[in-house]
């Protein structure tokens, strides 16, 4: 049967294709012409940018090259000024220590406390030893807050030999302001501690810049920054350890890195290198962008030159491309006319603007010929086609409609007949003759369901009904069913009250004993269970219907065949399972003109459950 049985007589153009669908083409298909003249043009463009790629990239790096080189060489004379820088702090600051410690007078201590704030130290101490009976710090300059007791210990204990026994912590926050706090301890064991800030060194580091954001930058022995060009990083003195070029100077490396940096959020290329009395590391960084910017500066005039090039060569193509398409489009519009049914349309006898358009040309005379002769034959076997497909729809439903008169009068006859037991014979006799005549009519009605599917005849009339009664009436049937096969029937859910909902009852009750039949049929011990109830979702209310049972089960390979008609998940299973196969097709027919759906899942050997959505109305 065919779904157009009821459709009006289609022609050979609509067939073929529609003047919609061509202009909807039209849309995103260019013209010959202009694909040439594109195809020419990206040729050209492509070149170019493969010429000036390469361009780029070797210019590129040349510039990196070059940028490695200047400023590696700019970060080791930083370091080299820091590395003097230090040294002559340390000699200084250990000297001062000494002569003060062994003469406190007013004259020597005014000498050295100029000398040491000529290099940024700003005040100096004289710690007791760790005795408690020893007197307070003796300061040179004003007094500063003491560090904290794990600085002056380390300042103890330290080893760097390389400043003449002078030990330098990392840059520590005292009071207002930052400071390195030098360490120098005297033969007498008390420990000089020395307040140096951090002028010298960040004028060092403000003295190197370049581009728009290349500058140095300078890191203590720890990773905090001491003078960066991001005033909140260097106030905060932020740990940049985790930096890969910070964790390869702290590890006493020099090179080139290039690295991501988090407070420029850049790519960055850095000349990295450290100052070996302190390991504190420096780094003189450029964002790579600058050297791009460089490198496209260097090659603008040569991207110019390729683009009018390229417009020069692509109006040549146009020109060529012109020349080329005028017959294509000569036959697409002879084309066009033919696949909307003009076949009166007439061809030039000789196309002669080349030997593939003369082919063209005659192939296309051929073809109108072959059409035309077709034509009315095609016509003809369509119209058959449908009144054959309308007759055979027509007959199942109306045979299906006689056959229910007789058939529903013989079962009632022998139903009568089965009443009386008087000879047994007879009895057994009218027992097959009424179970022949009741699977004769389950056929029929199933016959007249699936025809009504697949003509798309199925009409729901909505009322308002019990659907907790509908369910205790078809748990009452199929109950008994289940009972006499032998299986167990269990209800949960709706059936213990009253709910009134709008819908089709009678459509209901078939798509639920639809997919009952397949569960009492395939189950041969065990039992069927059947949930009822109402859900919200989606703003809707359903009916959700679940039936499980302990049977058979389908593979899950299979489960895609089980709603098509006809079919049964293996062929054995016809021998063993009676019926056409065709409930479950029907039940889902039923649940799509709802607006609903069936789902299924299911193991072999294990059972299967159905669960059956239809959107409702309360009442």
């Amino acid at each position: 049967m065919s779904a157009h049985a009821n459709t009006p007589e289609r022609t050979l153009p609509e067939l073929s294709g529609s003047a919609a669908k061509q202009t909807r083409i039209k849309g995103w298909v260019w013209p010959l012409q202009q694909q040439i003249a594109v195809m020419v043009l990206a040729a050209i463009l492509v070149f170019a940018l493969v010429i000036q790629l390469w361009n780029y990239r070797t210019f590129m790096n040349t510039e990196i090259e070059r940028t490695q080189e200047k400023h590696l060489v700019i970060a080791q004379n930083v370091s080299l000024s820091l590395s003097r820088y230090v040294t002559d702090v340390a000699r200084v600051f250990a000297h001062a220590a000494t002569e003060v410690s062994n003469n406190n007078s007013d004259a020597t201590r005014v000498a050295h406390l100029s000398l040491l704030e000529s290099l940024n130290v700003e005040s100096m101490a004289l710690l007791p030893t760790f005795a408690a009976d020893q007197p307070p710090p003796n300061w040179l300059g004003k007094n500063l807050p003491l560090p904290e007791q794990t600085v002056l210990d380390d300042l103890r204990a330290g080893t760097n030999a390389t400043l003449g026994g002078v030990q330098i912590s990392g840059l520590q926050r005292i009071g207002d302001g930052k400071y390195f706090v030098l360490g120098y301890e005297l033969p007498d064991q008390r420990l000089a501690i020395g307040y140096m800030r951090t002028d010298y060194i960040k004028a060092v580091q403000r003295a190197i810049a370049f581009g728009e954001f290349g500058h140095s930058a300078i890191f203590d022995q720890f990773g905090r920054a001491i003078a960066h060009p991001s005033p909140k990083v260097e106030e905060n003195m932020v740990d940049a350890s985790g930096i890969s070029a910070v964790r390869r100077m702290l590890n006493r490396e020099t090179g080139v890195e290039m690295f991501f940096s988090p407070p420029m959020q850049m790519d960055m290329i850095a000349g990295i290198t450290f100052v070996p009395e302190t390991g504190w590391p420096v780094m003189v960084p450029q964002p790579i962008y600058e050297l791009s910017d460089a490198v496209n500066g260097s090659l603008s005039k040569s991207y110019l030159l390729a683009v009018l090039v390229a417009a020069l060569l692509g109006a040549a193509g146009w020109a060529m491309s012109r020349r080329l398409a005028r017959p294509v489009r000569h036959f697409t519009e002879i084309s066009s006319r033919i696949s909307d049914g003009d076949y009166a349309i007439t061809l030039p006898d000789e196309e002669r603007s080349s030997t593939e358009m003369w082919q063209l040309n005659e192939s296309l005379k051929t073809m109108i010929r072959h059409v035309r002769s077709s034509d009315k034959k095609l016509r003809e076997a369509l119209r058959l086609e449908e009144e054959e497909n309308k007759r055979k729809s027509d007959f199942l439903v109306i045979a299906g409609h006689e056959l229910r008169t007789p058939l529903s009068g013989v079962v009632g006859m022998l139903t009568i007949c089965r009443e009386q037991k008087d000879d047994a014979d007879r009895d057994r006799y009218l027992d097959v003759a009424w179970s022949s005549a009741k699977e004769l009519n389950a056929l029929v009605d199933h016959m007249v369901d699936f025809a009504e599917g697949t003509t798309e005849s199925i009409r729901l009339d909505p009322v308002t009904f019990d659907i907790e009664a509908r369910i205790r009436e078809i748990e009452s049937l199929y109950g008994n069913l289940a009972q006499t096969a032998g299986l167990e029937f269990r209800r949960t859910g709706l059936g213990d009250g009253s709910t009134q909902i709008v819908s089709d009852p009678a459509r209901i009750s078939q798509m639920i004993s639809k997919v009952l039949e397949n569960a009492v049929k395939f189950t041969k011990e065990g039992s069927i269970t059947l949930h009822s109830e109402i859900l919200q979702q989606d703003d809707r209310k359903w009916l959700k219907v679940a039936i499980s049972d302990t049977g058979i089960g389908i593979d899950e390979t299979q489960l895609e065949r089980i709603f098509m008609p006809f079919e049964q998940v293996e062929s054995s299973f016809t021998r063993s399972y009676r019926g056409m196969g065709i409930g479950l097709s029907v039940a889902q027919a039923i649940a799509s003109k709802f607006g609903g759906h069936i789902t299924c899942a299911s193991k072999v050997h294990e059972g299967t459950r159905f669960e059956i959505w239809t959107p409702i109305e309360l009442a």
